[in-house]
């Protein structure tokens, strides 16, 4: 196994406690803690993750870079290679809010304009039956699909509450205009849900194109 020094802990910790950091924040960090120029000595930055991978992959972690295609910036995280979105959310989330996170990324995957949002009030009035997993026997004998109680007891104030905490949480973001879009931990934890699910992948930045457009201006400028 890859020897870490305290350094290169303070960096994961770091990151692991404050949540995706923005490329400028990780370079500061990165040239407090160990005196290089990530802009200067590319190859010495590379080589310096390379090293906390190694050490991770064996705990199943990865610390990656991804873009945010909503503001353009790329961000750095530690992310879980082997959980499902469900365990990921889980330890914070009820099986409600869940249920609503996953119908709100649908929604906005499946969005026919293609903008990559949903606006705040089709968030709200999605509807969380549509999440009860259709692979139980009752269905399969021709009968109904039980709705759980959390589900259809999910008020609209809990999804307003909820959808804050989401935002808040990183998991999705406001506009502007007030709609509603993933956020950048979503783009770090997503990449297998979005690729089983056939979201193409953006040319440029080689994330899901949710919002490939801005990406696509990202290269002209």
């Amino acid at each position: 196994m890859t020897e870490l020094n305290t350094k290169h802990h303070t960096l994961i910790q770091a990151l692991l406690s404050r949540g995706p950091l923005t490329e400028d924040q990780f370079h500061r960090m990165f040239s407090d803690l160990t005196g290089e120029n990530p802009g200067v000595r590319r190859k010495a930055f590379d080589d310096y993750l390379l090293k906390i991978n190694k050490a991770l992959s064996y705990v199943q972690f990865e610390l990656r870079g991804c873009r945010n295609q909503y503001d353009g910036q790329v961000y750095y995280g530690v992310v879980n290679n082997v959980s499902d979105e469900e365990s990921k959310l889980g330890t914070t989330y009820s099986v409600a809010q869940i249920a609503f996170y996953k119908a709100i990324i649908e929604a906005i995957v499946q969005e026919a304009a293609a903008q990559g949002t949903i606006s705040s009030n089709d968030a709200l009035n999605l509807r969380l039956e549509n999440q009860v997993n259709i692979g139980t026997s009752s269905q399969s004998q021709g009968g109904p699909v039980p709705i759980p109680p959390a589900l259809k007891n999910f008020s609209m104030s809990q999804k307003e509450k909820t959808l804050d905490e989401f935002v808040q949480d990183k998991w999705l973001s406001f506009t502007a205009e007030g709609h509603v879009g993933l956020g950048v931990r979503s783009f770090f934890d997503l990449r297998s849900w979005f690729r089983n699910n056939d979201v193409p992948s953006c040319e440029v930045c080689n994330e899901a194109g949710v919002k490939a457009v801005l990406c696509q201006n990202e290269e002209k400028g």
